[in-house]
């Protein structure tokens, strides 16, 4: 009988390590990210929204939105998740889309403003994704 059991304890082990790391490889989750390449503003422009969509296939729990500016080869985190200052994410990520809202914008605002997806209960790289970016510019 005890070497029934020790193939049972063997099978179950097997069992548990194949379950696991199929569970991985059915992790299979995809972001794809939309970004607008160009947005140009006059002088006059106070308020701009720059958008974001997003398409997800087989992922985990919910997104998180994240914003970033690149500017002058250094870059800043607008909202991860929390906005700073004078920025502000507009719209649902339930409807697989985004707006930044930029307040008081200046000519100093000009720079590339990137979005990103992420979904922290998927382990894949694919699950974590950034846009391509949009330039803004405004004119002065």
């Amino acid at each position: 009988m005890a070497p029934f059991n020790k193939c049972k304890v063997v099978l179950v082990l097997e069992f548990n390590w194949i379950l696991y790391y199929v569970g991985h490889v059915v992790d299979t989750c995809k972001v794809t990210i939309r970004q607008h390449p160009f947005k140009e503003v006059d002088y006059s422009v106070s308020t701009v929204n720059i958008t974001c969509s997003f398409s997800a296939s087989g992922c985990p729990g919910s997104p998180q939105m994240l914003w970033f500016r690149y500017r002058d080869s250094t870059h800043e985190a607008l909202c991860t998740p929390e906005c700073i200052e004078k920025f502000k994410v507009i719209g649902s990520l339930s409807n697989n889309n985004s707006l930044l809202q930029i307040n008081k914008l200046s000519v100093n605002d000009s720079a590339i403003y990137i979005c990103g997806i992420a979904f922290s209960d998927s382990d894949t790289h694919t699950s974590k994704q950034t846009g391509g970016g949009t330039m803004l510019v405004k004119r002065g």
